[in-house]
């Protein structure tokens, strides 16, 4: 298979960050797509054990805070204060997952072989 050398971090709103996103103008909810559901999937380098991707997450752990907060076209100036790594593990979990495929490679793969 066409494994890709990364893992996979997938940064979830948790209710704190819903709570708070529902409160902000201009927001509305779509049954269709649920935030905790179609989250953020952030490729990091490969580590031998989940302390060390917790650290990475841990040091990019403001600028992915307010990524997050951007994608949803939120007024920086009313954004929370506090988007330190303990705020950050508050308003979003993190799960890893160590395989990840590229599928687009291995089709272009399967496609010279024809």
């Amino acid at each position: 298979m066409f494994q890709v050398d990364r893992v996979a971090a997938v940064v979830r709103p948790t209710e704190k960050m819903m709570n708070w996103l529902k409160k902000q103008s201009g927001y509305q909810e779509n049954a269709a797509v649920s935030p905790q559901k179609d989250c953020t999937v952030l490729l990091i380098p490969q580590f031998e054990g989940p302390g060390q991707a917790t650290a990475y997450i841990k040091e990019m752990a403001q600028a992915i805070f307010e990524g997050e907060l951007a994608s949803w076209d939120i007024n920086p100036d009313i954004w929370p204060k506090d988007r330190s790594y303990p705020a950050f593990t508050q308003w979003f979990s993190v799960e890893y997952h160590s395989l990840v495929y590229d599928l687009v490679l291995l089709e272009a793969h399967l496609a010279e072989l024809r």
